[in-house]
């Protein structure tokens, strides 16, 4: 369990957004801060609060983050519109396009509704072993491996898995119209893709205790990823991790 003096919380101030659907008041959200070793992280809004009670305006502008350095991120795009995913400070603003394709836009010019991030300025590379291949290996797989890197797997957790994966089943957000939301309604604007043997760079976070606020409410990782060209992004459902793929954890 983690003391409640590991997590510090701020009050969110920021601009307005444009791009975000909706105006951002200061103090409108808090974030809170977790200090780890060899990384600090934040997260604002939650995610039960997006798809159960239908907070879908913006609760942070990401030009706020657009100049931190060793940034990673990942969460919805405001009004369900669209999913963000940040590696090493490079962002992806993957749509769905008219033409039912995905959409990257390498920008920041977006507000989400709930959102984490972290900034890792050096990674530790671990081989992942064989036997951890899908979805559900990693999620296991993540805390053992923190562990035995002299992580705190109790406390949130940034990890990335870069390497070739055999496949990567996903998902972008495309509410259309402005219809009451709930999480019949969330299952529907799900548009889903799937490559094959894709050269990519995974950014996920790891918590025991966040189901429902930054990760999903069945599941103790959130994970999206980004090609190393940028062209395809989004929302990880299922995965198939290839051979010779590693696992970074912060450097402690």
């Amino acid at each position: 369990m983690v003391a409640d003096s590991d997590f510090a919380k701020t009050t969110l101030t920021a601009e307005g957004c444009p791009a975000c659907g909706a105006g951002i008041g200061a103090g409108a959200d808090v974030t809170t801060t977790v200090s780890g070793r060899g990384y600090e992280l934040w997260f604002v809004g939650a995610q039960r609060e997006t798809i159960v009670n239908g907070k879908l305006a913006a609760a942070l502008d990401l030009r706020t983050l657009a100049d931190r350095p060793h940034l990673y991120g990942l969460g919805p795009l405001a009004q369900l519109r669209g999913e963000m995913t940040i590696a090493d400070s490079r962002p992806a603003l993957a749509r769905v396009g008219r033409d039912g394709m995905v959409k990257v836009a390498q920008s920041f010019d977006a507000g989400v509704p709930f959102f984490i991030w972290t900034e890792v300025p050096h990674w530790i590379e671990v081989p992942i072993p064989a036997e951890i291949r899908s979805f559900g290996d990693l999620e296991h797989y993540v805390p053992r491996a923190a562990a035995a890197g002299g992580l705190d797997p109790e406390k949130p957790l940034p990890f990335l898995v870069n390497g070739r994966q055999d496949m990567i089943e996903f998902h972008i957000l495309n509410r259309i119209g402005d219809a009451p939301h709930d999480m019949e309604m969330h299952e529907k604007i799900k548009v889903c893709f799937e490559l094959a043997q894709a050269d990519a760079t995974i950014v996920g976070f790891h918590s025991t205790r966040h189901r429902g606020v930054f990760t999903p409410g069945d599941s103790n990782i959130h994970i999206h990823f980004q090609t190393g060209d940028n062209m395809q992004s989004g929302h990880i459902q299922k995965l198939e991790i290839g051979s010779g793929a590693t696992l970074c954890l912060p450097a402690v």
